[in-house]
């Protein structure tokens, strides 16, 4: 198998802008270009980690869902708030859903943007008030809809994945766990990983 150099680029995951200019990476003697973000697997990586254009280009894909969510919950459609519920994680918790080991390291800011997303759809299903205040609706939107908070959901797919990872020996997951409990008490935390949101599954490991 030969490696395709148009096909190949390359990229320095840091915060120090300048460390992206010291490597001139090649193959077959040509250079490989560097990049500020790319896309793998559905997932857009950028040099910092930050992710930010991943949210906006999850934020452009979720909102042309939510329209749809909106008009279908106008009363002419007939349909009850358990449909539209099950749309709601269909068409938009699904894109949430798979971009999860991502999401686990954003900022709380960046959450909160996603939040507003799930927010809007729980109003238009549950017909409830712009006003209405958050711990309400997150409280009716896990009543009638089985709808957990952003932050909460990614923090049950952190803890689904560890967990099945472990019980089925995966040897990546096992080594990651491996190297997070030797170094934890130690670690100085600065950048939260999906890891730290999973320490009473990995403390049980």
């Amino acid at each position: 198998m030969k490696i395709s150099v148009e096909k190949s680029c390359s990229m320095i995951f840091t915060k120090n802008n300048k460390e992206s200019s010291i490597f001139n990476l090649k193959i077959y003697g040509n250079k490989i270009e560097n990049q500020k973000e790319i896309k793998f697997l559905g997932i857009k990586f950028d040099s910092k980690l930050t992710f930010s254009s991943m949210i906006e280009e999850i934020k452009e894909r979720c909102n042309s869902r939510l329209n749809l969510i909106k008009i279908l919950s106008n009363k002419k459609w007939g349909l009850d708030f358990r449909t539209l519920g099950n749309l709601y994680k269909s068409l938009i918790g699904s894109i949430l859903d798979y971009s999860f080991p991502c999401l686990n390291s954003l900022s709380e800011t960046n959450i909160k943007r996603l939040e507003v997303i799930q927010n809007s759809a729980v109003r238009s299903i549950l017909k409830l008030r712009y006003d209405t205040p958050s711990n309400i609706l997150h409280h009716e939107a896990y009543n009638k809809l089985k709808l957990l908070t952003v932050s909460n959901r990614l923090y049950e797919l952190s803890e689904r994945y560890v967990r099945a990872g472990l019980s089925h020996s995966v040897p990546l997951v096992v080594r990651l766990v491996e190297e997070y409990n030797k170094g934890f008490e130690s670690r100085n935390i600065e950048y939260p990983t999906p890891l730290c949101n999973c320490y009473l599954t990995i403390s049980l490991f």
